[in-house]
């Protein structure tokens, strides 16, 4: 995932799930492989594992 993709929040245990946002940053890693992403959702910036991430397809459920 690079700066300005549109990705989804995609685990069901997130409270952001199912919900749109555009990467704006990345803060780290959280794990060797699972970088810590900063996502623009509803015009605020959130910090969001890559893990519970997938790139959004205009095809799937928007909150």
């Amino acid at each position: 995932m690079e700066y300005g993709d549109i990705v989804i929040v995609n685990h069901p245990r997130h409270p952001f799930y199912n919900y749109v946002g555009k990467i704006v940053g990345k803060r780290g890693k959280r794990s060797p492989d699972d970088t810590l992403m900063l996502v623009l959702i509803n015009n605020r910036s959130y910090i969001i594992p890559e893990s519970m991430l997938s790139i959004y397809s205009y095809g799937q459920q928007n909150n």
